[in-house]
């Protein structure tokens, strides 16, 4: 069978199939999933024809592409799956994959049928090439990333329960996330390209205060819709300590070489001057993020009914969390700071992951690929993702987990993922399906 379609073609169609997730699993259409299954398979005839294909949990994709060698395989991760659509806000259909201006609008072209299409297209190119690997390939694609992978039925915690099971350890897995960045912020004057060495751990957070209720006309010295915000207001105003880690050294490090004076002398020396420049990172939210461990508000609760009184109130708090630290110490900072008077439950959590190093060839193929792709690129370094990915599942049963970005116009439009009008430039796309055959054809040899 002749593969049909072009790149462009193919990637319209699959984000032509309303993939939806929803963590109330009534409420998924799975029509739209066998739709993109049956996509890919008359989309890419040799990958069908060469891999073997499991499915976990009945959708979670499991391409096995055999190797020449029985040395420790690669993973090229993915979830197909992608956010509900509210759509009033977006200028095109949010499933119609129209082409303006040279991009390609649709919910999930960069979070992450972009990402997942540009790996099956740059397998069926090396297979289509006659190009063979030494290493065994799994393509793991999840189909419920976007609820956790600490849900029970996490395609990704099945997969790699599954392959745990039978021994498998890869040699990396590669997956969602990384960043492009301006670097002046850090005295480089290039963009930069960072790869996620590693993750934050997370975690929601249940404050609550209890009241016996009543009528609003007579309320109480404070409610309990009081105590509880003034409780979470302490966590706003008061926010963790931050203190490097080892993903921040290892950026710094790699970063070190292009930064101008006085920031290279800075850094260079950044025990020295560790309080000015994390004084100077904290002012950032991005930066911030990845020196200390960060509590936000994200939903409230009071009464049911506008005169009266909540008999228990309650606020979430999001937390995600720094290497280093803990669910546990968080947990413990966070009752010492609210007070006894207020029950603090922790729900939803996952402790940080390990972080993988930059100093191995792993990490330099990956890099090579990308400049090779954007030659534009002067600087790679890693960093830590301070959002979830699938790929935290698989720390501690592979030498490199890594989040990386395949498309430079990432930089620019990474604020319309999860929001209206999300789109993916067409050159990019291109460009990052070149990086994956890189990727594949480097990453695959023995020696």
């Amino acid at each position: 069978m002749m593969k049909t379609g072009t790149p462009l073609e193919h990637l319209q169609k699959a984000i032509q199939c309303e993939t939806v997730s929803y963590g109330d699993r009534s409420r998924i259409n799975f029509k739209e999933f066998d739709k993109f299954i049956a996509f890919l398979k008359e989309s890419y005839p040799l990958l069908h024809k060469k891999a073997t294909l499991e499915m976990v949990e009945k959708y979670a994709l499991v391409y096995k592409l055999k190797g020449t060698s029985n040395l420790d395989p690669i993973a090229l991760m993915g979830h197909y799956d992608v956010v509900p659509v509210k759509v009033e806000g977006w200028k095109v259909p949010p499933f119609g994959a129209e082409i303006h201006d040279g991009y390609i609008y649709g919910r999930g072209t960069l979070d992450m049928k972009g990402h997942v299409i540009a790996v099956c297209e740059a397998v069926e190119a090396c297979l289509s090439e006659g190009i063979g690997f030494e290493r065994d390939v799994y393509l793991l694609f999840g189909h419920n990333e976007e609820t956790g992978s600490e849900m029970i039925d996490s395609g990704a915690r099945l997969t790699r329960n599954l392959l745990k099971q039978r021994g498998i350890h890869f040699n990396l897995v590669l997956d969602e996330g990384g960043a492009y960045i301006n670097g002046k912020a850090m005295g480089v004057d290039s963009t930069i390209a960072l790869i996620g060495v590693g993750e934050k751990g997370y975690l929601d957070v249940e404050l609550s205060a209890t009241q016996s209720g009543g009528h609003a006309s007579t309320p109480p010295h404070t409610s309990a819709l009081y105590d509880v915000a003034q409780a979470a207001m302490k966590m706003e105003s008061h926010k963790f300590s931050a203190d490097f880690n080892p993903a921040t050294e290892a950026m710094f490090k790699a970063l070190i070489p292009y930064m101008k004076q006085p920031m290279k002398f800075l850094f260079k020396n950044r025990q020295l001057f560790k309080p000015i420049l994390l004084l100077a990172l904290v002012k950032s939210p991005e930066t911030a993020a990845t020196v200390r461990t960060t509590s936000v508000m994200t939903m409230a609760s009071g009464s049911s009914a506008p005169n009266v009184l909540a008999q228990v109130a309650k606020i979430n708090i999001n937390c995600r969390i720094i290497p280093g630290d803990s669910i546990e110490k968080t947990v413990r900072r966070i009752e010492t700071r609210v007070g006894p008077k207020i029950k603090v439950t922790p729900k939803n959590g996952n402790q940080p992951t390990e972080i993988c190093r930059s100093d191995i060839p792993q990490f330099e193929i990956v890099s090579k690929a990308l400049t090779s792709v954007y030659p534009e690129l002067r600087v790679v370094a890693p960093y830590l993702m301070v959002a979830a990915t699938d790929s935290r599942v698989y720390h501690g049963m592979a030498d490199a987990v890594y989040r990386v970005p395949p498309f430079s116009s990432m930089k620019d439009d990474r604020s319309t993922i999860h929001a209206d009008n999300e789109r993916l430039s067409i050159e990019s796309y291109h460009k990052g399906i070149e990086f994956f055959k890189k990727v594949l054809i480097e990453a695959t040899k023995t020696k």
